[in-house]
């Protein structure tokens, strides 16, 4: 990636991830606005602050700070100390409103998070043309390759059983062999699965073992193979079909391609069709989400395993080189759905805990002392200072340093 590229990228990726923190940010603002609670600043970063301007008249500062991950709206009631000079009736504190209102002000945030995802879901749908890796028998081939040495040609059309196509996947006909590393062999079933593999989609291979009339599932590549060979009938005409031997062998490299594409096929989405797919893809992901972090919970997945900022980055990158926008602008999606339902949780210095203090405090009707919810915040916000810490360093080790340590042979 050249200079000027790279520092593009980055533009764009504190942009996207800029206009997130606002429409959170703002969600909260407006929702303080509506019910009059009195807020000193509306801040994009955090640290020190670089840029500040406060409209003549008005209440609201507006600042930018050093930090560029997160954001906050400081409000009368929840802490912060009022500017100098500045006198304000008790009743716009936000501890002071019906708790309702208050209720709404700390979900506000989230939900534009929510909103904002169906508005970049939709657009994505409906702005750019679609590609779709179907199972289809239609075929593309690859040129010099295995499969066009066999015969094969794009267009051909692959016959497949159909009795053992299931979830686009086809298993071809007539079953082929695997030779072994001591040239025995032993029967096999394949399966082509088509799968998106970045700008070149492909048909990734799955061999089942097949003995006596049963199949034997999961053959797992190892040293011992040396070569898989089966046909690929194409079909002529409806009585006329014609067989393809094909090989492919092994190297220390893994197996060899033997050339056969999926035909992509290209569309664009009418109005319903993308309203449809937005509100699909909405809910895919807010069930990924909570998946991903029940399986956290349970220890099913490790914080290892979770990204961050430099994760996400590099990842957004490949995604818009290699997929395109219509996908980079899904990933954002995604992202913002993740950010509001992470900030649903009941955990100290989330949205989520401060809504349940102001449950708690509803049902109650006592308030839950400042002393009691100063320490939990405290305790809260240090965990996850010590998590984002960890994930950041994960990630610049997996994703920079990594690579540039494993040039260098001690």
């Amino acid at each position: 990636m050249g200079v000027i590229s790279t520092i593009l990228y980055i533009l764009l990726f504190m942009i996207c991830l800029s206009v997130l923190i606002v429409v959170h940010e703002l969600g909260h603002l407006t929702a303080a606005k509506v019910f009059k609670v009195y807020c000193s600043e509306f801040s994009i970063g955090m640290g020190p602050l670089i840029w500040k301007h406060k409209r003549k008249g008005g209440e609201t500062q507006f600042s930018l700070r050093a930090v560029p991950f997160g954001g906050y709206v400081s409000m009368y009631g929840e802490g912060a100390e009022l500017p100098e000079g500045v006198v304000v009736d008790e009743s716009r504190a936000l501890n002071k409103i019906s708790k309702w209102k208050q209720a709404i002000i700390l979900v506000a945030g989230v939900t534009m998070n929510a909103v904002l995802a169906i508005f970049i879901f939709f657009i994505s749908n409906i702005a750019f043309v679609q590609e779709k890796f179907v199972a289809s028998n239609v075929i593309d081939v690859a040129p010099t390759s295995i499969c066009e040495v066999a015969g094969l040609k794009k267009g051909d059309l692959l016959t497949f059983d159909s009795s053992w196509e299931e979830q686009g996947n086809f298993m071809l006909k007539n079953p082929g062999t695997i030779t072994l590393t001591d040239d025995s062999t032993m029967d096999i079933r394949v399966v082509l699965k088509p799968i998106q593999s970045f700008k070149t989609p492909i048909y990734s291979y799955i061999f089942y073992g097949y003995e006596g009339g049963e199949v034997k599932p999961n053959i797992v590549y190892s040293e011992n193979i040396k070569s898989v060979s089966f046909n690929l009938e194409t079909k002529v005409n409806e009585t006329t079909f014609v067989d393809h031997p094909v090989t492919i062998t092994f190297t220390e490299e893994g197996m060899i391609d033997c050339g056969l594409r999926v035909m992509v096929s290209r569309y664009r989405n009418s109005f319903g069709q993308a309203l449809k797919a937005t509100f699909s893809d909405f809910g895919h992901s807010a069930t990924a989400v909570v998946d991903s972090l029940g399986m956290l919970v349970t220890g099913q997945v490790g914080v290892d395993q979770l990204s961050g900022i430099v994760g996400i980055g590099f990842e957004a990158k490949t995604i818009l080189d290699d997929l395109g926008v219509s996908y980079f602008m899904f990933l954002w999606g995604l992202i913002s759905v993740n950010l509001a339902i992470f900030n649903l949780l009941p955990f100290p210095g989330l949205d989520g805990w401060q809504l349940l203090v102001v449950i708690i405090e509803g049902i109650t009707h006592k308030k839950v002392p400042d002393k009691v919810k100063g320490i939990f915040s405290l305790i809260g916000i240090g965990i996850l200072l010590l998590l984002m810490a960890f994930i950041l360093f994960k990630d610049l080790w997996v994703y920079i340093f990594k690579g540039l340590f494993s040039g260098i042979v001690l």
